[in-house]
């Protein structure tokens, strides 16, 4: 008999629906943050880069993950499609942590691993930093270099690949009249070509999916009151007081590869830095098997040196 009640069990659970995917505003410390959850498993929320992107040039990408996860993505207070009007003092490094928090235990979630994209990478450092008790796993996949001084000398070996053309191209964009009038079609021609020395194949360029609002240039405004904290910025304190396992990815393309990777290493008592071969600052479009299954391995791992 309890053979029998034990297999019943067993079916029952192996039977039951993953929970359904999610999307919607959250209230959150006074402003509205558009959120999607998907998948089923642990969580890992999903922080994007930018600033002023959202979520969008993640999602699709991200999806092979929300077989054993649950995947929670988000947009950035004044980005995407969370509430554009928001007070321009609460536009701060701390309120944008304190948001993660929030999201956090809107959605009920225990402890999270906690994933960051280029400056989304920045921001999990600090909510790592902040909210260590709320954290199981860092993922920093190309993120923000450790310092203004290394993100100075990184820009210094990007603008080295800028070819004569690429130039031309970005001085026709910005004086086109499209940019003028504050058409968002010339801000996206604008990103997909600075983001052309940051890809080591450029034919996989066009699977780099950038939805900006109409509204953008309103929303970059208002995002603009946060520069000055990014001005002469320096993360390793906070690094240094992260003890979750972390993992670093950089594409080995990037010159933060050997500019910022060892940094972040070298600074974290708990880190691993993994170089993801022929690949730049997006190495889920340029080799996705490769990078996800060194997060799926991450992730899966019981103990970390």
């Amino acid at each position: 008999m309890r053979l029998i009640a034990f297999l019943l069990v067993a079916l029952v659970v192996g039977c039951q629906s993953p929970p359904p995917d999610e999307s919607g505003l959250l209230d959150v410390n006074g402003t509205q943050l558009y959120y999607t959850a998907t998948g089923q498993g642990e969580p890992l929320l999903i922080i994007h880069g930018g600033p002023v992107l959202d979520q969008s040039y993640l999602t699709e990408h991200f999806k092979p993950l929300a077989t054993h996860y649950r995947l929670i993505f988000y947009d950035q207070r004044a980005s995407g499609r969370s509430r554009a009007e928001v007070d321009s003092a609460s536009m701060t490094v701390k309120n944008l942590v304190d948001d993660i928090e929030a999201i956090r235990q809107k959605l009920q979630l225990k402890k999270i691993h906690v994933l960051g994209h280029s400056w989304g990478g920045f921001l999990a450092v600090k909510y790592a930093a902040a909210y260590p008790e709320n954290v199981n796993r860092i993922l920093l996949s190309d993120p923000m270099p450790p310092s203004t001084t290394v993100w100075q000398a990184e820009e210094q070996e990007l603008a080295k690949r800028i070819t004569r053309y690429d130039s031309l191209q970005r001085s026709l964009i910005l004086n086109s009249e499209a940019m003028k009038n504050k058409d968002v079609s010339a801000v996206n021609a604008l990103m997909k070509l600075s983001f052309k020395t940051q890809f080591a194949d450029t034919s996989l360029l066009d699977k780099l999916s950038i939805h900006l609002p109409a509204d953008y240039f309103q929303r970059s405004a208002t995002f603009g009151h946060i520069f000055p904290e990014l001005m002469n910025y320096d993360l390793v304190p906070d690094l240094q007081k992260l003890d979750a396992p972390t993992l670093i990815l950089y594409g080995d393309y990037e010159p933060a590869a050997t500019l910022s990777g060892p940094l972040y290493e070298q600074n974290l008592t708990n880190g691993e830095l993994v170089i993801i071969s022929t690949s730049g600052h997006f190495p889920f479009i340029e080799n996705p098997t490769e990078f996800f299954g060194h997060i799926r391995r991450f992730l899966s791992e019981k103990n970390q040196k």
